[in-house]
């Protein structure tokens, strides 16, 4: 026993030694982010502006209890944040979509919250212009406004936000449901040839109703595409009550 040991009272509790900055250098793969290396261990990952905030600037320095809290913290919400880029860049994202996805990691609600919060407030993630090109892009590719708007929520999009998204979208492309029904009738009309005429208006009838058109739409879009493909010469107009068995085909 040290002589420092034995003149420590019995019952003095240990005092755990200071933190010093052992490494400091900047991430090879992400600019900007810097690595540290602690004393006790620990490698943590923070951008410059902390490093400025916190005065973690030099090897060898020690750091203040306070100041390590500190460090931790910025660590887990910067990887976070990273992660939410990198998510970003490979397609559109809500923040519903996001903070889903980022709690599979070892991160509680307030600290996922905490890292979506500063990605909304620099511009990087905004619901509205997820709902603004999603609306666009799914009106394009032949879905109704009702059907965009339903996925719109879907992906955590706010009620308001989703609405106005299409109207918005609908106004800009000049979107007309009943003609945008029709192109996608005869366009899907044409890989049901061969079928009997009445299982070919089921199919299409639950084809175009799924994607959000409406029944009276929907029905006259599907006689006009078969009549047009050959098909609906033989077809029943009563064959509507049946498309509930070809939804979800």
């Amino acid at each position: 026993m040290s002589i420092k040991e034995s003149l420590a009272p019995a019952n003095a509790p240990l005092i755990d030694p200071p933190v010093r900055l052992t490494e400091l250098r900047e991430s090879p793969r992400r600019p900007g982010r810097y690595v540290l290396q602690l004393s006790d261990g620990r490698n943590l990952v923070v951008g410059i502006g902390v490093l400025s905030d916190t005065g973690a600037t030099r090897t060898g320095m020690e750091l203040a209890p306070h100041v390590v809290e500190r460090l931790v913290h910025e660590s887990v919400i910067t990887d976070l944040t990273d992660r939410a880029m990198d998510m970003l860049a490979r397609g559109r994202r809500t923040r519903r979509e996001l903070e889903q996805r980022l709690r599979r990691r070892e991160a509680n609600p307030g600290q996922i919250r905490e890292a979506l919060d500063r990605l909304e407030a620099s511009g990087v993630l905004s619901d509205e212009a997820v709902a603004g090109a999603e609306a666009s892009a799914r009106l394009r590719r032949g879905e109704a406004p009702a059907r965009v708007t339903q996925q719109l929520r879907r992906k955590g999009v706010a009620g308001r936000v989703a609405a106005e998204a299409v109207a918005e979208a609908v106004e800009a492309d000049d979107f007309d449901e009943a003609s945008a029904c029709q192109a996608v009738a005869v366009k899907r009309a044409r890989s049901l040839a061969g079928l009997e005429p009445e299982v070919a208006m089921r199919r299409l009838l639950a084809f175009l109703l799924r994607r959000g058109y409406g029944g009276q739409i929907a029905r006259q879009a599907a006689k006009e595409a078969l009549l047009h493909s050959g098909n609906g010469d033989e077809f029943s107009p009563d064959v509507a009550p049946d498309v509930a068995d070809e939804i979800d085909d």
